[in-house]
């Protein structure tokens, strides 16, 4: 909840239970003090009081209470909100029989859900239009109702399936992005219709679809094009923004991102950043949100200054990343979602900088992390990325168990990732080399040699992009470059490598 949220329900939702509220008015500050949710802790503070004894009904008490003050809180703020209130006083006057009542209400709810395309809305207001109509014989508004919304009804069902495919469609690639990663060939069950998408959501989730094709076709071109369509569509629909800002603000985060692999864009990946940074700053409301955007720019920005090989920037820029991520933490605003991308380009942006030392700090960060099955292929490169900091600080024998620890992750769950198993069977080697009293540096040039070869041979060029920093690493290796060195000039050529 938002500070003001909590400020409304305290004065307004507890304030309404007279009886019995302050034992509420306790448990709900004990809560909101903790960081995150102790059921054992709230028991122990409570001990001795009497409703201890009933706690998972104050608890689903309070529960309920939290969510009728929010309602009430959102009630003119939110479309949705807006419509389903409009609905529930249907219900009342149609149960009152007071039918002219009913019917204006319908035509006032119509009109916005009209104006904001909820076609499935649409649908259950003319469903009580019909019963009106028909519970009250007006003749004339029945003949209207067949000559014209029969018709409007037959749109609203197109739209509504039209709709919920490209959702559909968009989010099984997400489900494979977010699975397996872009090496991995999907398996479509989804078939999008022969007609183009019909509503503002529709034409939204198709510009997705096309964000993520884009993505596991390597195609940034593909990728910036989808991102720019799905901005222009909310900035030609104004009412949109304002009745949707997180999504319009998250398009906007998704524009950014979308410039960060592509040096040409990085022009305009300035002007991006300064816009979402107006828009943020215009914001305010949902300060916990608005403060993991702000962080998310962050970490984009960190991503494109990894790419420019300007090594001074970059140090800034990193540090600017870690007192955004400090500020938001001590805010209280939990960030699982963002933690691994955090300490991904942290990570990332210490071995470009060649602070091996601060690049494993950020690594073990992240093996901190507990998160499951989110986000498994960037886990799996985060992984990998991670071995580069042990080699060069020189820690063989850990080495050595985090390989085959990886080898054996790789097997069971990541066997498509071919780039990964080479790159760990090359480090594998390398550790073999190390091992021996009298190797030379030349038997590990020609490995990473050997390794850049193969990695060519088995990934597409765009594909390069995901891959830059270990190519930038085994650049360095054998030309005795700086590894940003490295990174910016693969970058510059297109990862003509």
């Amino acid at each position: 909840m938002t500070p003001s949220e909590k400020r409304y329900f305290k004065r307004f939702g507890l304030l309404q239970q007279k009886k019995d509220s302050n034992k509420y008015t306790l448990l709900f500050d004990a809560i909101n003090e903790q960081n995150e949710y102790k059921e054992q802790a709230l028991l122990k503070q409570f001990k001795g009081y009497d409703f201890i004894n009933n706690f998972s009904e104050i608890k689903k008490y309070l529960f309920n209470q939290i969510q009728k003050a929010l309602r009430n809180y959102h009630s003119q703020s939110s479309i949705d909100i807006i419509l389903y209130n409009y609905l529930s006083d249907i219900s009342v006057l149609y149960g009152k029989e007071l039918y002219i009542e009913c019917s204006r209400i319908i035509k006032k709810a119509k009109k916005i859900a009209t104006k904001h395309e909820k076609f499935s809305i649409l649908l259950l207001l003319n469903e009580w239009k019909r019963n009106v109509l028909r519970i009250s014989h007006h003749v004339d508004g029945i003949q209207n109702y067949l000559d014209q919304e029969v018709i409007k009804d037959q749109e609203y069902i197109a739209c509504v399936e039209n709709e919920s495919i490209f959702f559909n469609k968009s989010l099984e690639l997400t489900l494979h992005l977010r699975k397996k990663g872009p090496d991995h060939k999907i398996t479509s069950g989804v078939k999008l219709p022969t007609e183009n998408p019909k509503t503002f959501r529709a034409k939204r989730y198709a510009f997705l679809q096309k964000s993520m094709e884009g993505y596991m076709e390597f195609d940034s071109e593909k990728i910036f094009e989808a991102s720019s369509g799905d901005v222009t569509i909310f900035e030609e629909n104004p009412h949109f923004i304002k009745a949707l800002p997180k999504q319009y603000i998250i398009s906007l985060t998704n524009l950014l991102d979308s410039c960060a692999n592509k040096i040409k864009y990085n022009d305009v990946f300035d002007e991006y950043m300064f816009k979402i940074t107006e828009v943020l700053d215009a914001y305010s409301f949902d300060a916990e949100f608005i403060e993991k955007e702000r962080l998310l720019v962050h970490i984009i920005k960190c991503k494109v200054y990894s790419l420019r090989g300007n090594l001074p920037n970059l140090k800034v820029v990193r540090q600017e990343l870690k007192n955004q991520y400090d500020l938001t933490s001590k805010k209280g605003y939990k960030t699982p979602d963002l933690d691994i991308y955090v300490h991904d380009n942290l990570m990332r942006s210490a071995l470009i900088t060649e602070d091996f030392s601060s690049a494993l700090e950020s690594y073990n960060d992240i093996l901190q992390l507990n998160l499951g099955s989110y986000r498994e292929d960037l886990q799996m490169e985060t992984r990998l990325l991670g071995l580069i900091p042990h080699f060069e600080l020189g820690n063989w024998l850990l080495l050595e168990s985090m390989v085959r620890s990886a080898l054996r992750l790789l097997q069971r769950k990541h066997s498509h990732f071919k780039l990964g198993k080479l790159f760990l069977e090359a480090i594998k080697k390398c550790i073999c080399i190390k091992q021996q009293p009298k190797h030379q540096t030349n038997d590990i040039i020609l490995v990473l040699k050997q390794l850049k070869v193969d990695a060519l041979s088995i990934t597409a060029k765009r594909r390069l992009a995901d891959y830059i920093l270990f190519i930038g690493w085994i650049d360095s290796k054998l030309t005795q470059n700086s590894i940003a060195q490295c990174v910016f000039e693969a970058t510059k050529a297109g990862y003509k490598l």
